[in-house]
């Protein structure tokens, strides 16, 4: 007989580590958005500037063709501008860059026009738009896009066929020089971001984690259960609290040092991280006590884990014989803080304790 429901196994299966490194992967995607829109004011106010000065610029040359229209376009690359600093998701961003860009692209290219020498009068744009972009771009995939964007104005004098062989070598062979430059500088820019939040990443988990077992610290665990219990206060959903105590732990380190104990300490961390969902929050309270908040889950549910886990741990080998826990179980009651919780699962553990050890109960 199983000691807990293949529901309940099934719920409990880890997550696969793709599935976590999916969510680091979006969490850089949405600094780094983050970061990018702080200078999104100055991109905007240089790109609406550096517009009106050509559109003034090409007054002064002979034969300006459709300056109402390159006029209408100045507000709608603002637009465009201000909605990069508001875009909600990497995705929009991208898209209100850009509108930016195919403005400011369509633009030059209506600026052109007109022009003895169209192809290098547009030249300078293409190549500008293409370097400076390469700072501000998330994905590649948004790399690519902008800068076909902008070629995509760049290519019809490339075919013109009034062109000098001259030019459209040299238009050419400095496009391709400013491609080759924009993707190595976006490159460089992504690996710098990319080091950066590896370190803040890195940082950041060294001052929530436990060293010695790479649980959550007992402040950080706390923190995260008073989170999860307004959410479950929110949401109706269901919320569990086990808490493990290692028995004899004692006796392990004063018979057998405490490298046996930290031993012992890190394999039971691994059965759980292992044992445990993603969504899971497993944190080291104190000395050989831990706890694991069970988000959406009640009763029933806790119950068989926890008796999976206590057999689970078992397998742990200990110099004085096998390794065995006493496990508290308590869910959130309505109107209870969750430190009452914490302290009814606690009472649980000593009980379990109480009545022979190596066993789980449920709180009162």
């Amino acid at each position: 007989t199983p000691l807990y429901s293949s529901a309940a196994s099934d719920v409990y299966k880890r997550q696969p580590l793709p599935a976590a490194e999916a969510g680091r992967e979006e969490a850089y995607r949405e600094q780094t958005l983050r970061r990018l829109q702080l200078t999104a004011v100055e991109m905007g106010v240089t790109a609406v500037l550096g517009t009106a000065v050509t559109l003034l610029v090409r007054l002064l040359i002979p034969n300006p063709e459709y300056v109402w229209l390159r006029v209408l376009l100045l507000p709608l690359t603002a637009l465009f501008a201000y909605l990069i600093t508001r875009a909600p998701t990497v995705r929009l961003y991208g898209a209100a860059c850009m509108g930016t860009i195919a403005t400011i692209s369509f633009s030059s290219y209506l600026g052109a026009l007109g022009t003895e020498r169209p192809l290098m009068y547009f030249l300078p744009a293409a190549i500008i738009i293409v370097l400076t972009t390469s700072f501000f771009w998330v994905t590649l995939a948004q790399w690519v896009g902008g800068t076909g964007v902008c070629y995509a104005f760049f290519l019809p004098f490339v075919f013109d066929h009034t062109a000098s062989r001259t030019d459209t070598v040299f238009s050419l062979l400095f496009a391709a020089m400013a491609l080759v430059t924009g993707f190595v500088t976006y490159m460089r820019i992504q690996d710098y971001q990319r080091r950066a939040f590896d370190q803040a990443f890195q940082l950041e988990e060294l001052s929530v984690t436990d060293t010695l077992t790479g649980a959550r610290s007992r402040a950080e665990f706390l923190k995260q259960a008073e989170t999860a219990a307004v959410k479950a206060r929110i949401t109706g959903a269901s919320l569990t609290l086990l808490y493990i105590d290692i028995d004899h732990f004692k006796r392990l380190n004063d018979g057998h040092g405490h490298a046996a104990g930290d031993a012992v300490l890190r394999g039971l961390s691994d059965v759980l991280q292992h044992a445990l969902r993603r969504s899971d929050v497993f944190g080291r309270l104190g000395g050989e006590e831990f706890c694991v908040l069970l988000p959406e889950q009640g009763e029933d549910n806790a119950l068989a884990l926890a008796e999976r886990l206590r057999t689970l741990l078992a397998a742990i080998p200990r110099p004085d014989g096998r390794l065995t826990v006493s496990i508290g179980v308590a869910s959130l009651r309505d109107g209870e803080p969750v430190m009452q919780t914490l302290h009814r699962a606690d009472l649980a553990m000593l009980k379990a304790k109480q009545a022979g050890r190596d066993q789980v109960h449920l709180a009162d």
